[in-house]
């Protein structure tokens, strides 16, 4: 049986940090099952390319590149590997009420290929169904995400994303992150310091724990 193919895509400007650590984990979950896996994981931070640029190249009658996204840049191939793979992982700090540009630059270029409009077909035309899970970090309370309004303009990325792929993503929130390692440097002394380094020294580990799980679990439900 051919290896299982798992992506793991941050979404983050950061390699290191909260939304890093936690795609980490999700992949040790993947790993951990005993069955034969391979994991690419990607830093779209180190990419150049943009959103979906209107070209229409994904929709021309007779076009050759019907389906798929004829925009060449950094994410061409990355786009068709994801669209085939068993199993991917997004991931994304909270950027004014939404994930990064970046990712959603990405995400537009991945979903619209695969959305077409002709009468009498099928609207969606991926490749295969996909697995997908979302891990977001944010620097506010559960309470205030929902207060906010967070959960509410994220849920269109978790039904186009089922939608284009045919499960149900998975969502994982990781809340009330520490955003510097040193306050002390930044003018941020509106936020609890103490308690946000409370809730990372005792929250954020069991955040990496579900993580792991969730990464284990989705392997195995691919199987």
């Amino acid at each position: 049986m051919a290896a299982k193919q798992v992506y793991i895509i941050n979404g983050s400007p950061r390699k290191n940090y909260n939304t890093a650590a936690l795609l980490q984990a999700f992949a040790g979950g993947v790993r951990e099952a005993n069955i034969e896996v391979e994991v690419t994981e990607v830093n779209l931070y180190d990419l150049h390319f943009t959103g979906c640029r209107e070209c229409y190249a994904c929709k021309l009658r007779d076009g050759r590149s019907y389906g798929q996204c004829g925009f060449h840049d950094d994410i061409t191939e990355l786009l068709h590997q994801v669209a085939y793979a068993d199993v991917v992982a997004f991931g994304s700090p909270i950027f004014f009420s939404e994930i990064t540009a970046q990712l959603r630059g990405f995400l537009e270029r991945l979903w619209y290929p695969f959305v077409q409009f002709k009468r009498d077909e099928n609207q969606v035309i991926a490749p295969k169904k996909v697995r997908t899970a979302f891990l977001i970090s944010m620097n506010v309370s559960e309470r205030a995400m929902h207060s906010s309004g967070y959960d509410t303009l994220f849920s269109p990325v978790l039904q186009w994303t089922g939608y284009v792929f045919g499960y149900e993503p998975r969502i994982q929130f990781c809340f009330d992150t520490l955003q510097y390692r040193d306050y002390n440097r930044y003018w941020a002394d509106a936020w609890n310091v103490e308690g946000k380094k409370r809730r990372h020294e005792t929250q954020f580990p069991l955040d990496l724990q579900q993580a792991h799980h969730l990464g284990y679990s989705m392997i195995m439900e691919s199987v």
